[in-house]
This record gives structure tokens, sequence and C-alpha cells, in this order.
């Protein structure tokens, strides 16, 4: 490592620097699954990949550019790779969901005004189904699950 060209960095900056540039790795990730063809479709969600051979052929030279840099910043910068982990990602993602999911319940649809009952009984027994299947997920995950069954 090269941690002398910068001996006065401090560790926010060198934090500040790492996370946003995380960032950036992860998107590419995610650029490169797509330039490789990555579609998904599931009951809401669908991914249309209409990339052209050409588009795709850029964008995995233009992340591998950006690779390059990102190696050469990290060596020079001394960054380390904190690797993600996916059980604090998907907990996370579920807290983040948890808040979306209770604000579309009849109360908090009041605010655009008000609901018909018939659409707030018909969706939050739903929704509160949805919002236990999340709570499930974050207790799997946590560090005293006991098989927790749902």
């Amino acid at each position: 490592m090269q941690r002398e060209l910068f001996p006065n960095l401090s560790e926010s900056h060198r934090c500040s620097i790492r996370i946003t540039l995380t960032l950036l790795d992860e998107a590419l990730c995610r650029f490169a699954e797509w330039a490789q063809g990555r579609e998904v479709r599931s009951v809401l969600y669908a991914q249309e990949n209409d990339l052209s051979t050409k588009q795709r052929e850029g964008i995995l030279a233009d992340v591998g550019g950006i690779h390059q840099i990102l190696m050469e910043l990290r060596e020079t910068l001394a960054l380390e790779t904190k690797p993600q982990s996916v059980p604090r990602a998907i907990r996370a993602s579920c807290y983040i969901l948890w808040v979306n999911i209770t604000e579309i319940t009849g109360r908090y649809l009041r605010g655009h005004g008000e609901p018909p009952k018939e659409l707030v009984e018909y969706l939050d027994p739903k929704l509160h189904r949805i919002l236990e299947y999340l709570d499930h997920i974050k207790r799997l995950l946590s560090d005293d699950f006991k098989g927790l069954e749902i």
C-alpha cells in the first residue's frame, strides 16, 4: 500500500471517500449484471432489458475502466474493502419497507383524502399480513433467532 502518499489524510476523509466509492462500485455491479443480460420479473416488479449489443459492450468496457481507477484509489488511499453483511442489508430493507407499507394502510391513506371504506377493509388485513412477514424476516436474521415460525 502507498498510504504515505497522503500522510495527512484523516480517517474521516478516508471513510467518506470509501463509502461514496463503495456506493459507486455497488451501482457498477448492477450495471454489469444488466449489461450481461440480467432481467428480473416478479409479481409487480419487472425489468425490461432492451440494451443493444453495442450498449452492453460499452457499459462493460466503462465499468472495467472505472474498476481500474477504483483499484488504484483503493491502494493509493489505503481504502479497505468492508464486505456488506447480507442479513444486515435485508434487515435494513425490511425496516424501510415496513414504514412504506404502513403508509399505505387506511389510516395513512386518509392523508390523500378519505379512501373508500371497502378498500380499507380489503387492503389493511393484507398489508398487516405483509408487515408480519417482514417482521418475521427481521427475526430470522436477528442474532437471537431460535427457530421462530410464521
